[in-house]
């Protein structure tokens, strides 16, 4: 569902509520996932936005998830990331 940074590393979350930690950065997995409809919406966050559920306007905005996680959408990737959400 989703991929957040810590630093050196990245977390998967997944549907069924499993965690796993990588040793390799968010970069590296945004360019593997991005044809996969996953959008990286914060320095920290990508998504998956088959399982985006909502969008809140805001400065950048916030997202909810399928899962009822709430992830904050940068000011730098809101154009972007509404662009997206217009073409799906």
């Amino acid at each position: 569902m989703r991929c957040e940074s810590d630093n050196n590393y990245t977390c998967f979350y997944f549907r069924s509520g499993e965690r796993i930690l990588v040793s390799r950065t968010l970069k590296d997995y945004e360019e593997l996932l991005e044809p996969l409809s996953f959008f990286r919406i914060h320095k920290s966050s990508l998504i998956n936005l088959r399982y985006l559920k909502k969008y809140k306007k805001g400065e950048g905005g916030m997202v909810t998830l399928e899962d009822g996680t709430q992830l904050e959408v940068s000011r730098r990737r809101k154009e972007d990331f509404l662009k997206i959400l217009n073409k799906q």
